[in-house]
């Protein structure tokens, strides 16, 4: 029976270069890998740059790995979506499938007609648009403001994107993925997190911006993660996005980083398919 394919987010490995993830990601046995190509200023996330293209065309090639995501197109009040064409024209021509967005306009309406005319825009590179939703957003900070979202646009190259950790965080559930028209997820993105002691806030802004740095692999934490993979409709995406600065830190390879990640996901994803 053939596995289900995983995605090795670039998130995971940010001390890595573009180039060095791919040999990383086949290694591990990941079909596929998201790449940022494009990022508000102040992330500091490791940028494909169009001089990467050749070389990292030949390394995906190479090891039969795909693009799937490309990250992240931020959504603000008077965003310049025409800026993002570079980076949407050399996702599309790496091959990706998809191309990440954040709402962060807080004006509903305004940020519902962005999205519509993004999406657009990203349907003529050929791609889908996930949008992921995450309480550290303002535009949307849950999974049901997501759906609505996508809802009101309407457009079939848009879906979803659906963090265990900002799923859980949220307060959202397995079973609202579950109640939700298979073609309104796009992907999902797999990791874990401990049991907040009592009285500890799940939403406070500098406690929630530090877990999602530092994240903890696929079975290692109390998410849901059984749960939601059965939540999922059987096309959505699986990536793996799980940041370990602390393993770094001591000394831990980008490999066995990588490794430790995507094994607690195989072992998750297998586990329902046997």
């Amino acid at each position: 029976m053939p596995t289900t394919p995983l995605a090795l987010h670039h998130f995971t490995l940010c001390d890595v270069s573009p180039l060095e993830l791919v040999p990383i990601a086949a290694e591990v046995g990941c079909a596929g890998v998201c790449l940022f190509v494009e990022s508000p200023p102040g992330f500091g996330f490791p940028l494909v740059t169009p001089a990467m293209r050749g070389e990292l065309l030949a390394r995906l090639r190479d090891h039969g790995v795909r693009v799937t995501n490309l990250e992240f197109f931020s959504l603000t009040e008077g965003v310049d979506l025409d800026a993002f064409r570079p980076a949407l024209a050399l996702g599309a021509e790496l091959g990706a499938r998809l191309a990440v967005t954040h709402i962060h306009d807080p004006d509903p309406l305004r940020a519902t007609d962005c999205l519509g005319r993004f999406a657009e825009l990203a349907g003529e590179y050929g791609l889908q648009l996930g949008l992921e939703f995450m309480a550290l957003t303002p535009g949307c900070m849950s999974l049901a403001a997501a759906t609505g979202f996508v809802e009101r646009v309407g457009r079939a190259n848009l879906g979803i994107g659906v963090d265990a950790l900002h799923l859980a965080r949220s307060g959202g559930t397995p079973a609202e993925v579950a109640a939700l028209a298979p073609n309104l997820i796009a992907y999902a993105q797999l990791c874990d997190g401990p049991l907040l002691p009592a009285g500890v806030a799940a939403l406070d802004p500098a406690r929630y911006a530090e877990e999602a740095i530092n994240r903890l692999p696929p079975g290692q934490g109390v998410f849901p993660l059984a749960q939601l993979l059965r939540a999922l409709p059987p096309a959505a995406a699986l990536d793996v996005e799980v940041p370990m600065p602390r393993l770094a830190a001591q000394g831990v390879s980008a490999v066995q980083r990588a490794r430790l990640a995507v094994e607690g996901a195989r072992n998750l994803v297998d586990a329902l398919t046997r």
